[in-house]
């Protein structure tokens, strides 16, 4: 089945094809572990996300649209799950610090982690909208944690375009930040 067309593969699935869904799964199941794992850094919490996700799409195979991505319908439901597993971490977070008697410091923390939380979806979001060179720089860089060398040895590129793409990607999304939040 990996040749078959997305929009085949969907109107089969929406069908009850259960090896249309094995399909999607192959395709998509490494990808949404990845997103996931960007923001939960726990690879069994990500597991039990990405669980969940192909769950979701199985029980609402009968409300899909072929004609749209099933990409973006599977990373809309890892990211409303991250979005989830933060809120619950926060309230879990928040109920010990209460029983701890510190109230004051546990909204202000609830507050930035739920800020922080927010700002490391339109990072992904913004990442997303790089050019792949760019993109694929950035995060060898800051999710990777690889040097100007590194990167550079690893792509077959020199320091300086290494350091030129990285510039170019830091003000896009300086530039995106900037217009999310003069709304």
């Amino acid at each position: 089945m990996d040749s078959v067309p997305e929009k085949k593969l969907l109107l089969n699935l929406k069908e009850g094809d259960v090896s249309a869904f094995e399909e999607v799964f192959f395709r998509y199941n490494q990808r949404i572990f990845n997103f996931c794992l960007r923001f939960i850094r726990s690879n069994d919490e990500v597991e039990e996300i990405v669980q969940r996700v192909f769950v979701a799409l199985w029980e609402q195979r009968d409300t899909i649209n072929p004609e749209k991505s099933v990409s973006s319908y599977l990373f809309g439901i890892a990211k409303n799950l991250v979005y989830q597993e933060f809120r619950k971490k926060v309230y879990r977070e928040a109920a010990l610090r209460k029983m701890e008697k510190k109230e004051d410091v546990h909204e202000e923390s609830a507050y930035q982690e739920i800020f922080f939380g927010e700002l490391k979806e339109i990072l992904h979001s913004v990442v997303e909208q790089l050019p792949s060179r760019q993109k694929e720089i950035y995060l060898l860089s800051r999710e990777h944690g690889l040097s100007y060398f590194e990167i550079a040895t690893r792509l077959g590129i020199s320091e300086n375009t290494v350091d030129t793409q990285l510039r170019r990607a830091l003000s896009f999304i300086r530039e995106k930040y900037r217009q999310h939040y003069n709304k």
